[in-house]
């Protein structure tokens, strides 16, 4: 295997790790880990479903190196494996500053509007991670099925981030308000 197919499996593995890390910490001590889906049920599950395929591809390819009938040349793959690496850190970054407010959907519970950390700089930055693992992905291995994933998988993302957007103006008012005007939706 070529050197950056071992940095996306480490890269994976990290990821998982603290997605498990985080869902036992919210599980012990915040409110639910899966709440409300903001759009419909199906969408909203078929959308998760569709990223979360793609990085499963993303790994298979990092696996299986000649998998796929484009041969993609090697700056491409570590262009890939650098946007994975920063997707990785965006995402772990936007969890610990979630800590147990971190949930799949609404929060069935009352939660603070985040607004310090690296949502500083991004009202998603959660999302933002996903949807630049999902790209890259896409760059990595730029099979039709995967890119047709990935394209559904950010509409949907879109349409949920919009809703959550929503639900964040009706919670917290005048408060959102300055925060989505001073700072972007993803980056």
């Amino acid at each position: 295997m070529p050197a950056h197919s071992y940095v996306v499996l480490i890269a994976f593995t990290f990821l998982l790790i603290m997605l498990i890390v985080q869902f036992i910490r919210s599980h012990r001590t915040g409110p639910e880990f899966l709440g409300k889906p903001t759009i419909d049920r199906i969408y909203f599950y078929t959308g998760k479903v569709a990223i979360f395929t793609s990085w499963a591809l993303f790994m298979v390819k990092a696996v299986s190196p000649g998998l796929g009938y484009l041969l993609i040349p090697a700056a491409l793959s570590w262009t890939a494996t650098g946007m994975l690496c920063a997707g990785v850190l965006i995402m772990t970054a936007a969890m610990m500053n979630l800590g147990t407010s971190l949930s799949v959907g609404l929060p069935g519970q009352p939660t603070g509007l985040q607004t310090h950390g690296v949502y500083r700089f991004s009202r998603n930055p959660l999302y933002a991670g996903v949807l630049i693992i999902a790209i890259a992905s896409c760059l990595y291995f730029p099979d039709l099925v995967n890119v047709s994933l990935t394209i559904y998988g950010i509409y949907i993302h879109h349409r949920i981030i919009r809703e959550e957007e929503r639900f964040l103006s009706e919670q917290y008012g005048n408060e959102w308000l300055v925060y989505s005007e001073n700072v972007n939706r993803y980056i």
